[in-house]
């Protein structure tokens, strides 16, 4: 009975097929001439194939360490920003990153990560920059650190250390105004906390350090080799160039009025600047050029 029943709904199926054009599958005729349903051919459908992990967008070896990375102490990366703008961003070597401190929680050969907020997050060791434990600084040292009343790398000068491991700075990487209205002048003489900063030695090749380039492109150190340097730039762009191509602007370059110099304007160092103040406690210096004045850092002033 059941081959019976088969063979009733098989059979009009079959003819229904055969008649819609030669392409369809030929009958076979079974031994007692009846016809046999044709066999159906199975495609088999390939497994996707699993998505590759994206590419170090930056022509650099993203294994390099800039400094000795131990468990537990601070550092800066663009960890809020680099995971997700790797996947979602079609030129992600172009994007803003800024760099905000965070934790080591553990470390690797190429990559590492960072806890931040509870998450661990991993990163290419070339883009964490390692705040060496049990710093201390004296005053007119400049530091790397970070805002720490709100956000961000920041170089700061030290204005009173008189606790080394704490010491007390103005920041140099915010702005500062005459009236008293800039978020330097707001948050001077703030205090660090322990194991949250590294000195910057005058001249020496170390994340956090200012680069000027062949160009005249302002930057700030992020990592280096012997042949390249990673730098990041105006509006947070990061780019790399030959190190031989940019030096590092002397955080004691002994700045004087009359003295003429480069001075940044938005994102590189121009020429026909002259010095006509220096308040080297708080790191600042007043420029002029056709009759402007205006008040930059340190290191935004290069006297070749």
């Amino acid at each position: 009975m059941k081959k019976h029943l088969f063979f009733a709904i098989a059979l009009p199926l079959a003819m229904t097929l055969s008649s819609c054009g030669n392409n369809s599958p030929k009958e076979k005729k079974t031994d007692n001439g009846s016809a046999e349903p044709a066999a159906t051919e199975v495609v088999e459908t390939p497994e996707p194939e699993e998505a590759k992990e994206p590419g170090f967008p930056w022509n650099y070896p993203e294994g390099i360490k800039n400094g000795n990375l131990e468990e537990g102490q601070y550092v800066l990366s663009i960890h809020s920003f680099y995971p997700s703008k790797l996947i979602e961003s079609e030129n992600p070597a172009n994007e803003t990153y800024i760099f905000y401190s965070a934790t080591l929680s553990t470390v690797g050969d190429t990559k590492s990560s960072v806890k931040y907020f509870g998450d661990d997050i991993e990163m290419p060791n070339s883009l964490i920059i390692p705040i060496p434990k049990e710093q201390t600084a004296k005053k007119g040292d400049i530091v790397l650190t970070w805002w720490q009343s709100g956000s961000g790398l920041q170089r700061a000068i030290v204005t009173d250390a008189s606790n080394p491991t704490m010491p007390k700075v103005d920041y140099l990487d915010l702005s500062y105004k005459d009236d008293g209205t800039g978020f330097a002048n707001n948050h001077a003489n703030e205090q660090l906390k322990p194991n949250s900063f590294v000195v910057l030695n005058n001249g020496e090749w170390q994340p956090g350090a200012q680069i000027i380039t062949s160009s005249n492109e302002a930057g700030t150190l992020i990592s280096c080799t012997d042949d390249k340097v990673l730098v990041s730039g105006f509006a947070g762009k990061i780019a790399v160039y030959r190190r031989s191509d940019c030096k590092v602007i002397p955080s004691n370059q002994n700045l004087k009025a009359g003295d003429e110099v480069m001075a940044i304007f938005t994102s590189s160092y121009n020429t026909g600047y002259t010095v006509k103040k220096v308040d080297q406690k708080i790191g600042r210096v007043w420029v002029e050029k056709n009759g402007d004045v205006k008040v930059l850092s340190l290191l935004e002033v290069y006297k070749p």
